[in-house]
């Protein structure tokens, strides 16, 4: 079984998780592979660069509007989603954080994944309607008006907090863990 994360790129320069993720997805491994970096999943992996939040948010919107207009970039979401289906221990879990949904939503129709190789549990979810045969498992923290502005599909945990506190928060690290346990 793989483990990856998926969300907006805060620093275009680095796909290095923050801390607080990795930590997070280190914790659900088990003997599982662990994709140490985020989306582009290059093969080398740069330190990770603290980015300022009002900086990280501007260029996570251009990313999430780029991906719905621009059918190149789309395509390039889809190849790198393909690439890393293709170079991964099956079954893969994606563990989407805010617009890493609407990347993934994006990219769903052409990777053909209907097949229940792929599970995917949405952070915080911030995408538009799902297409056929993407399922999530969404958590979305009561304080989060990002996620309850931008995801109007259904919750299938509420915890407490906002939105970046998914990572930290230890309600959402027993429901994963025990999600990751039964694939």
């Amino acid at each position: 079984m793989t483990l990856a994360w998926l969300s907006g790129s805060s620093d275009p320069a680095t796909s290095a998780l923050a801390p607080d993720e990795l930590r997070l997805l280190e914790s659900l491994a088990a003997g599982r592979r662990v994709i140490r970096n985020n989306f582009p999943w290059p093969p080398e992996i740069k330190p990770f660069r603290p980015t300022a939040l009002v900086l990280a948010s501007a260029r996570n919107g251009v990313q999430f509007w780029r991906v719905g207009l621009s059918p190149r970039y789309r395509g390039f979401v889809a190849e790198r989603v393909r690439l890393l289906l293709d170079d991964c221990e099956r079954p893969l879990t994606i563990i989407t954080a805010s617009q890493g949904l609407e990347l993934l939503r994006q990219a769903w129709p052409v990777l053909g994944c209907g097949d229940g190789a792929v599970e995917v549990i949405a952070l915080g979810p911030v995408a538009g309607r799902l297409p056929d045969g993407l399922r999530p498992f969404v958590v979305q923290a009561t304080a989060d008006w990002i996620s309850r502005l931008g995801w109007r599909g259904p919750v299938d945990l509420a915890v407490s907090g906002g939105h970046l506190d998914y990572v930290r928060s230890p309600e959402v690290l027993e429901q994963l863990r025990g999600r990751v346990a039964k694939r």
